[in-house]
């Protein structure tokens, strides 16, 4: 079984089908247990938890052993990285065990259950307050707030730096140190995020991984496929076998 939720800021996913070998990629990652504790490797060190946060470009490993479990793949941008920064403090991981972690974890048995985006919205809004979350808006540089106005309104045409720094006028080499600088991944491993969400979102919308890689640009699909399994942890085929795709739209979640 494999749920797929996109929304503007993360990917979540309910999953048993994770099979991952070790790897790293340029996103935080969240893995939450629906009863018993998960089981994870992280830099060569097993860990046994029901809640874990996954620091950006970190070795780890995962399998699901059939049993479900969620993850959220964090949109390398999204404000709320800030925080997840402050809370890991350089670590490659933390491991979450506030009190509210039964109310979570009951939640997302309801979500396994229903599709609805009111059961979506009550989970993440719970998730957010045991993770301890703030609404805060990420300071950037008016430059890299334009930039990722720019990635999200391109149609996938180009993906150069160099055609983005024209756009901000800034030339590729200042505008990839200065996006370094701010969002904490190179610029182009963010690049290539964006095409990874562009890619599924044409998947849900029913096209197969060869029409999806050529709308995002992938270079083959076979290109897509190797980013889809660093990224997630499973391959494109396998993510679209029992699979159900489901676009968050409307109001952004709040939360405290």
């Amino acid at each position: 079984m494999n749920k797929i939720y996109w929304d503007k800021d993360n990917i979540s996913i309910i999953t048993n089908q994770i099979e991952a070998v070790p790897h790293k990629h340029w996103a935080m990652q969240l893995f939450l247990s629906v009863e018993k504790n998960l089981e994870i490797t992280v830099e060569g060190q097993n860990i046994s938890c029901r809640c874990i946060v996954i620091n950006r470009n970190t070795l780890h490993s995962f399998s699901t052993g059939s049993r479900l479990h969620f993850t959220m793949i964090m949109e390398p941008a999204a404000g709320f990285t800030q925080q997840f920064d402050e809370i890991l403090e350089g670590k490659s991981y933390h491991i979450f065990d506030n009190p509210e972690i039964d109310e979570t974890q009951n939640l997302l048995l309801r979500l396994i259950d229903n599709d609805g985006m009111k059961e979506y919205r009550g989970f993440m809004i719970q998730l957010y307050k045991f993770l301890r979350l703030k609404k805060q808006a990420k300071p950037y540089d008016d430059r890299i707030q334009n930039l990722l106005y720019e990635i999200e309104q391109c149609n996938c045409d180009t993906h150069s730096i160099a055609f983005f720094a024209d756009k901000v006028a800034l030339s590729p080499s200042r505008l990839s140190h200065l996006f370094k600088a701010q969002v904490g991944i190179p610029l182009k491993s963010y690049l290539q995020f964006h095409q990874m969400q562009r890619a599924f979102l044409a998947l849900s919308d029913g096209k197969t991984i060869t029409e999806a890689s050529m709308a995002a640009h992938f270079d083959t699909p076979s290109h897509f496929a190797a980013v889809t399994k660093k990224m997630m942890g499973m391959p494109a085929s396998i993510s679209l076998k029992d699979s159900v795709f489901l676009k968050v739209t409307g109001e952004e979640i709040s939360y405290h």
